[in-house]
């Protein structure tokens, strides 16, 4: 039955440990957006969106946003389709240059789901990477955990090995540790560290928490350097460690336990 909003507890709380793969997830009672996100791609803000618009019933009437629902008893509807819960699958990807971040490509370049195995039917990228770019992909069919990672309020850790050109400077360095003007708004790394020097190329490794667009490239080139090299290395606790390129696995517990953690900590 629909009732009014209550203290619930958060997500993680009822994660069931199945063997790191999966989880299937509980929520007796649990905020109507929620549930709904937890079962699609959407956003809560998407769901709430779709909840204004009348396209949301529990047991045949209306939604409201706000609403909390039973999960073991109510039925919900968008648009005539009931929505259920199903397995959740959480992904670590290691993406190769040279392949789109999306699940399909109108000019037929390699992408994502050429290297996604039949059984994890319904997962997606959470954010990008560029092209030319390498390295952790995240992959989910749970748009509430997408969205934890993705959206930059959760400040997540994004680490980065990159190569530039020319030398990279301790002025330059700081620069970008200290933040630079792009489009009106100051882009900083968290962490800029020199990892080695061969010849004129610098290797670095830099922490982002921001979600700018080409954020790296856009703030080295405001330092007078150029990016030949992006490898992206961890989100969160998720390490790309040993994998392969082109390889995928699943998530452990532990894992997906730290990233619900971020969701939880911008509450308190």
């Amino acid at each position: 039955m629909i009732s009014s909003p209550f203290t619930i507890q958060p997500l993680a709380f009822y994660l069931e440990r199945c063997g790191g793969e999966t989880y299937n997830v509980t929520m007796p009672n649990v905020r109507i957006n929620k549930y709904i996100a937890s079962c699609t791609e959407m956003s809560r803000r998407k769901v709430d969106s779709l909840i204004s618009q009348g396209k949301v019933l529990v047991n045949s009437r209306r939604a409201s946003v706000g609403d909390v629902v039973d999960t073991d008893c109510d039925i919900v509807m968008i648009d005539g389709k009931k929505v259920g819960q199903s397995k959740k699958h959480y992904l670590a990807m290691y993406k190769p240059k040279f392949v789109v971040t999306t699940m399909n490509d109108p000019e037929a370049r390699s992408c994502i789901k050429d290297f996604v195995p039949g059984k994890y039917k319904g997962v997606f990228p959470v954010g990008r990477l560029d092209f030319d770019a390498q390295g952790l992909i995240i992959l989910t069919n749970d748009g509430d955990f997408s969205q934890t990672i993705h959206h930059p309020s959760f400040k997540i850790p994004k680490v980065y090995e990159i190569r530039v050109f020319p030398t990279a400077t301790d002025e330059a360095i700081s620069r970008m540790k200290h933040g630079v003007m792009l489009d009106g708004v100051l882009a900083k790394a968290v962490s800029v560290k020199k990892i080695r020097q061969k010849g004129k190329a610098s290797y670095l490794s830099i922490t982002l928490e921001q979600g700018i667009k080409n954020q790296i490239k856009r703030m080295a080139k405001a330092v007078g350097l150029n990016v030949e090299h992006i490898k992206r290395t961890s989100i969160g606790p998720v390490r790309l460690g040993s994998m392969a390129p082109g390889s995928i696995r699943p998530l452990s517990n532990t894992e997906i336990s730290e990233i619900y953690k971020y969701s939880e900590k911008r509450k308190t």
